[in-house]
């Protein structure tokens, strides 16, 4: 690390955020607050950094990934030439106590000491391809639009067994229907427009969908969440993401739990996984019978699903490294038998 080298750490709110030059543990940090969370903001932030003489290259900005919130200063930092590394909160808070104060000045200089402290993990951001980002975008609202489609049937249902019931709400209820479903089919044709735009991105899609149980939106997801298979490109890295995989839970004898998912990682992509496995372990015969067979011997339903789970997103890794769709009645062969014979 250079001699002179320093760590921001930034706290982001929705209007404002604050700043926190952090060097060395015997040095004091340097916190201001107030920076509105707009391109002026930005601008003053960088001012005020020149102003302690710190550049493009001897400082390295930490901020929390709180959605668009703070977006708009990744964004520009990183578009000015500024290391930047957004972390997850949880990661963050984990690494001080909990006890103390709990402000805006406090969470920055965190940050920025947490950035001083575990400067060899840091890993740099950077923006989203745009292609990406817009199918990232896309299944956000169409998500939003969904939940919302299936919170006007129940409403629906539950007013219909009204005793007295007005026409109007009745009306309001099909025409809001209609309109969800409608804006939910026209965001699925942009989703396939899109994927088609890119090459690259166009034949990975192409070779997920071959999978069975695989759709458009399970491809989508997978695609946008990895980047393109650019940033996660593993197996057991993508299912620990994602939160299929099961982890031990026991300490010596008297802690001696079975092993369980921890529900964290994106929820949307972990129930599309649960739906293309519940689909293929009732219409394809490979899957059905080893799920027969798992239920045969006393496995759990939850966990031969969630086995079903991780064997799906395993060959969908295996078709992206090895370019190629999805093959059925496949068996693969060990060489050397293949030389024996």
């Amino acid at each position: 690390m250079e001699k002179h080298f320093y760590f921001i750490g930034l706290d982001i709110a929705k209007e404002t955020f604050v700043a926190s030059i952090y060097h060395t543990p015997d040095r004091p940090v340097l916190t201001k607050e107030n920076f509105s969370n707009n391109p002026q903001g930005y601008k003053e932030l960088i001012v005020w950094l020149q102003d302690n003489q710190i550049n493009t290259t001897n400082c390295h900005i930490c901020l929390e990934a709180t959605g668009v919130y703070s977006d708009g200063v990744a964004y520009y930092l990183s578009a000015q030439g500024y290391r930047v590394t957004v972390e997850p909160p949880l990661r963050v808070k984990r690494a001080f106590h909990p006890a103390g104060h709990k402000t805006d000045p406090v969470d920055s200089r965190q940050i920025a000491e947490y950035a001083y402290r575990f400067s060899d993990r840091l890993i740099p951001w950077h923006p989203k391809e745009e292609l990406l980002e817009k199918i990232r975008q896309l299944l956000s609202v169409r998500e939003q639009f969904t939940k919302q489609k299936v919170a006007l049937k129940n409403a629906r249902d539950a007013y219909q067994r009204q005793k007295v019931q007005v026409e109007l709400i009745q009306k309001a209820h099909q025409e809001t229907l209609a309109q969800l479903e409608k804006q939910i089919t026209r965001i699925d044709q942009e989703l396939d427009r899109l994927m088609k735009e890119n090459p690259d991105l166009s034949q990975k899609f192409h070779h997920l969908k071959s999978i069975p149980g695989f759709g458009l939106l399970l491809s989508a997801h997978l695609l946008v969440m990895t980047e393109n298979f650019t940033s996660i490109n593993d197996y057991q890295r993508l299912a620990a993401f994602v939160g299929i995989v099961p982890y031990q839970h026991q300490s010596g004898t008297s802690i001696l739990k079975k092993a369980r998912i921890r529900h964290y990682g994106p929820r949307a992509c972990r129930k599309l996984l649960r739906l293309a496995a519940q689909s293929v372990a009732t219409h394809n015969m490979t899957f059905r019978k080893y799920y027969l067979r798992k239920l045969a011997e006393g496995k759990a339903k939850a966990l031969v699903l969630n086995n079903i789970a991780n064997k799906l997103l395993k060959l969908a890794c295996a078709l992206i490294r090895d370019n190629s769709r999805y093959i059925k009645e496949y068996h693969s062969f060990h060489p050397m038998y293949v030389k024996g014979t």
